[in-house]
């Protein structure tokens, strides 16, 4: 739905011109689905808590999970202390048992988090 974050394109945006339901598609999640109702939690970043660094993962929502780790996020499913309805994004590739994918993962994600920090930055500050 989001596209490469340093790309100038919001993949999104193609729905503006063209509507998907006439294409056979009963659904597209991030302009269908009321994240008021629905935990939106995605791995974007390389973490669970990426407001900070994502341009274009977010959602509009009522909830306010400050998931840290894994660690936690298991823990607060055990505890059913999460809603009911969750849609979770993953990005396989970061959940390697691999050690040398799981680094290069690591590094270059690390890297663009910084990458990102800088773009929200320069773009708020242009508002």
């Amino acid at each position: 739905m989001h596209g490469s974050p340093l790309s100038k394109y919001d993949n999104r945006r193609i729905w503006d011109k063209y509507d998907y339901r006439e294409l056979g598609i009963i659904c597209v999640p991030y302009l269908d689905i009321d994240f008021n109702k629905v935990l939106y939690l995605t791995d974007t970043g390389r973490r669970w808590n990426s407001e900070e660094i994502s341009i274009r993962d977010k959602v509009h929502s009522a909830y306010n999970f400050q998931i840290k780790n894994t660690n936690q996020l298991i823990n607060l499913i055990q505890e059913n202390k999460l809603p009911d309805q969750i849609m979770i994004n993953t990005h396989p590739q970061r959940w390697n048992d691999n050690i040398f994918y799981w680094t290069r993962e690591l590094l270059a994600q690390n890297i663009k988090n910084q990458i990102k920090k800088i773009i929200i930055k320069h773009s708020s500050n242009n508002l």
